[in-house]
């Protein structure tokens, strides 16, 4: 492995946790990677997973709008419609994309109250999906006090990111909906923060509390890389974000040397 990967996914304190593939090659990188942490926002994955895999099945129809009520804004944490007026009418389809593109608290646990932990979590042990969990919705505090989280891991992120990738989550169209989302994401600053101009990143960020996270899909002159990197426990804080973001680049400097 190289040193200078060696060095970031072995700070002085905290943990990180990897899971990462070359596309065309096949060669990977692990460390912790079934390490369970707390998923924060990247949860939200599976829980798009989820909303495509109960569109297709008829349940729900993604161009439906939905009123936006004043108790739902009241959500702590990432989002936009908490800034909005009530009353609002987005489409499930907005709400989801939302979910990813701005990590949308409220767009997320309306959602969720929509399809059901249960159904969430019953795609999520369909696929597979070994060390990932949902118990709680979006900050939700009593949930919290009483010991229930949200859980993932580096492997479990990449495994549904190389699915979307290979366009067999839920369905080659399902898996073209979450790739959508994912490539208008708006929050850069972890994994694209330092790679050169040109390569795409559709990703997906989390961070609560000391948990830092992010995964994504970098594509660049027919080549792709997944990649997930999970941290907990690093501090200060910047180092996490800058260990993700100085991650991204080293590997793909090694594929392009795969050719």
């Amino acid at each position: 492995m190289d040193p200078k990967l060696v060095e970031l996914l072995n700070p002085p304190t905290g943990v990180v946790a990897l899971a990462a593939t070359h596309v065309e090659s096949g060669r990977t990188w692990r460390h912790n990677e079934h390490l369970r942490l707390p998923s924060a926002s990247l949860i939200k994955l599976p829980i798009l997973a989820a909303f495509w895999e109960t569109v297709e099945a008829g349940r729900l129809d993604p161009g439906e709008r939905v009123s936006v009520p004043a108790e739902a804004l009241r959500v702590e944490g990432t989002g936009v419609l908490k800034a909005l007026a009530p009353g609002l009418q987005p489409t499930w389809s907005d709400l989801a994309t939302l979910m990813i593109t701005v990590s949308d608290n409220v767009a997320t646990n309306l959602i969720i109250d929509r399809l059901g932990m249960e159904a969430i979590q019953g795609w999520i042990d369909k696929a597979g999906l070994a060390e990932t969990r949902i118990e709680r919705r979006m900050m939700d505090r009593a949930a919290m006090s009483a010991g229930r989280g949200n859980w993932t891991s580096a492997a479990d992120m990449e495994a549904l990111l190389s699915a979307v990738t290979a366009g067999t989550c839920v369905s080659k169209a399902a898996s073209r909906q979450m790739r959508r989302a994912l490539d208008a994401q708006q929050i850069q600053d972890r994994l694209p923060r330092r790679l050169a101009e040109g390569l795409l990143v559709a990703n997906k960020t989390g961070n609560f509390a000391d948990v830092i996270h992010d995964a994504g899909i970098v594509t660049w002159a027919n080549r792709t890389l997944v990649i997930a990197v999970l941290t907990q426990g690093v501090r200060p804080a910047w180092q996490a974000m800058d260990a993700i973001a100085e991650i991204s680049p080293v590997l793909v400097q090694v594929c392009a040397e795969l050719g």
